[in-house]
């Protein structure tokens, strides 16, 4: 196994500890803590705990290479990792010398929790520190197997360190992966309990204490959005989202100009509460094709009485991968379905379609009533599906915002909502008031200047096929909206025109676009 060298120690004799300690300070960009010169008999002292250390070191090493496993080997790695808890080749050795010790394993592994609570004190955010944390949990778990009470008192443990130390620093990811290994083995352990552990309250009670501490938290923000998000066989939290939003207010008015809050407010109001559906099928040469509201894993489908399988109409080829997926299922927004019998679809159909989670293997029915497009004879505009209380939200967040620009005119969040919003509740917006919005925020944050023209584009795009749409004709033009690339959306709504004009943009492949079968025409020049 390789060994690590030890970069963070002062090699040259001439080298100052006070200096080393100070460059030891910073880590990735955040002082870890005020560095005060020491005095000569500090340094003094310093100098000699590095001597000794270093001879420390060095034995252990040469004990790891020459297998040496024993106590006198289990207590010198303790003090050494008390004194420099920053060293991954003595973890490592240190899991070799525990599970090869006489003693009981978890007696061993006990102590092992006081000595890395003694390191994290020191240091919070170092990975070789967190991995053998993982690695000590999951052997207690196994020795606690019989234990019900012991695992959950274990479990509580490890999640109240967890919340403490999220309490000092938010932004440690390392304890946020530790905590989601946690929830999952809590998961995975309560499954089949009588008294199984509410997850979903206790990853509310921290996401909102989190944030009452600290609006802005895009962690708490982002785990309270996956609480409402079906999670396996653990349903969704149903939070009211008006309350919700009357809570995100607090934070807006707090903080304009802090992302953090918008970014959940913006999964509120128009992607939280959006159901996977049936937007519309249509028929094409004879083929019934199928189109969802979002990407989603379909498997088989019934027409009537009829079944039969599903085929993603976007070719395998059309999005590049770095690796080869083998059997991983596709995900799509528009399916061909593949009858094993003849069905005539002129007249109304019942449409049912099998859906899977691939992350967590449960399945779902979407179900569509109604007559599809028949595209070989007609240009019909698409009805897509919305929820009256969803469209009333809108409108009163529309108020909402309104009101707060009156009061800071120039926050950028709140002109970048105000659009998404409105193109959401109504295609009838001025392309010219949109482009002057859009140029006007990036005037206002010039550092996010791309940000905004990436968001021109797709608000560009999004206001032309919601026109072209209402008025159906079988050619589209999108020239010249600067767009880099195109939403999978696009092949379920513009599904059925024969021209597309995409000159002028700064599209570098093809993607969505393989999926429109109904081309005939395609102008892709100066791109």
């Amino acid at each position: 196994m390789r060994t690590h060298a030890l970069c963070t120690l002062p090699t040259d004799p001439k080298v100052d500890p006070a200096v080393a300690a100070a460059h030891l300070a910073v880590m990735h960009g955040r002082v870890k803590k005020d560095v005060v010169e020491p005095t000569p008999e500090e340094k003094a002292k310093q100098r000699e705990q590095v001597r000794t250390a270093r001879s420390l070191f060095a034995k252990l090493l040469a004990l790891r290479q020459s297998q040496t496993y024993g106590a006198e080997a289990l207590e010198m790695t303790s003090k050494a990792l008390q004194f420099h808890p920053e060293f991954p080749t003595l973890w490592g050795y240190r899991r070799e010398l525990l599970t090869t010790s006489e003693k009981p394993l978890q007696e061993l592994l006990k102590m092992e929790m006081k000595l890395l609570e003694k390191a994290l004190r020191k240091s919070q955010k170092v990975y070789s520190i967190w991995f053998h944390r993982k690695w000590v949990v999951e052997r207690l778990f196994k020795e606690l197997e019989k234990e019900e009470e012991a695992i959950r008192n274990l479990l509580n443990n490890e999640l109240d360190l967890c919340n403490q130390l999220l309490a000092v620093d938010e932004r440690n990811f390392h304890c946020w992966n530790h905590r989601m290994y946690l929830m999952d083995l809590m998961r995975t352990w309560g499954k089949d309990k009588s008294n199984p552990i509410d997850l979903n309250a206790i990853d509310l009670k921290l996401s909102t204490d989190l944030i009452n501490q600290n609006f802005s938290n895009y962690s708490a923000w982002h785990l309270r959005t996956l609480l409402q998000q079906p999670r396996g066989e653990e349903p969704e939290m149903k939070l009211d989202v008006e309350e919700e939003l009357e809570w995100v207010q607090q934070g807006i008015y707090t903080e304009p100009n802090d992302q953090s809050v918008w970014l959940y407010h913006q999964w509120l109001t128009l992607e939280g509460s959006q159901v996977i559906e049936i937007t519309h099928c249509a028929v094409m040469d004879g083929e019934l094709f199928i189109f969802f509201s979002r990407p989603v894993c379909a498997s088989s489908a019934s027409v009537g009485i009829a079944t039969g399988s599903l085929e993603a109409i976007l070719p395998k080829n059309a999005l590049k991968r770095t690796r080869d997926c083998g059997k991983r299922r596709s995900w799509a927004v528009g399916w061909r379905f593949i009858p094993e019998v003849q069905v005539n679809f002129s007249n109304d159909v019942k449409v049912t379609v099998t859906l899977h989670n691939c992350g967590t293997g449960s399945v779902q029915s979407c179900v569509f009533n109604g007559r599809p497009l028949h595209l070989d004879s007609e240009m019909a505009s698409i009805e897509v599906k919305s929820q009256v209380s969803q469209s009333e939200i809108l409108k009163a967040e529309l108020l909402r915002i309104d009101e707060l620009l009156e009061i800071e005119p120039d926050c950028r969040w709140a002109l970048l909502a105000r659009m998404r919003l409105q193109l959401a509740s109504s295609p009838r917006i001025d392309e010219a008031t949109l482009i002057a919005n859009l140029e006007r925020m990036s005037a206002l944050d010039p550092l996010r200047r791309n940000f905004y023209a990436d968001s021109k584009a797709n608000a560009l795009l999004q206001h032309r096929l919601m026109e072209w749409n209402v008025h159906r004709s079988s050619e589209l033009k999108l020239v010249g909206l600067g767009l880099k690339h195109i939403a999978p959306t696009m092949a379920a709504i513009a599904f059925g025109v024969r021209i597309l004009r995409l000159e002028e943009n700064e599209l570098q492949e093809f993607g969505p676009l393989l999926g429109l079968l109904s081309l005939n025409e395609l102008y892709v020049s100066r791109n």
